[in-house]
């Protein structure tokens, strides 16, 4: 019986634009660090990378990444469908449920297909503590992984000066 890998499951790198990013490698760490920076009052300056196989890749191969099908990336229409849906109905409600922001509905979405990869951007204005702030989530999956990678950045929006 084997041990399981012990490594972080978070990072935290500086950008060369001095900007930090905390990278995650697993969707439940992601999300707990979500739902702490907004009971943290950060929920408006944050800046994240997941890098994650979805959970419906790991339950058809049994929960083990080494049996992950080659064909499992985004030239396969199966995966590239559920991982939509996953992203649609999991992702994103997470997210909403996470922030405490039940309104939230990412009505400013986009797809950007190439023969490389498939990007999907959500974006979203909020307010949650009398605070506005905009959201930016970016999920994207690749021509030679079943890995998939999101970017979550919230970005406060600039008080407007009253005349």
């Amino acid at each position: 019986m084997t041990k399981k890998d012990k490594k972080p499951k978070i990072s935290t790198i500086v950008t060369k634009e001095g900007d930090t990013v905390k990278v995650f490698e697993d969707l439940d760490t992601f999300e707990t660090f979500i739902k702490n920076e907004t009971e943290d009052e950060e929920f408006d300056h944050v800046n994240c990378h997941l890098k994650y196989y979805p959970p419906f890749v790991l339950h058809e191969s049994h929960e083990d990444p080494e049996k992950i099908k080659e064909t499992v990336n985004s030239h396969n229409r199966k995966f590239v469908r559920h991982l939509h849906q996953h992203v649609e109905k999991h992702l994103l409600k997470d997210i909403r449920e996470r922030l405490q922001l039940p309104q939230l509905k990412f009505n400013d979405k986009s797809k950007e297909e190439t023969p490389d990869h498939i990007v999907w951007r959500y974006n979203q204005r909020a307010n949650f503590h009398e605070r506005d702030f905009d959201i930016h989530v970016t999920v994207e999956c690749h021509h030679d992984s079943a890995l998939v990678d999101v970017d979550y950045l919230t970005v406060p929006v600039p008080a407007v000066a009253a005349a």
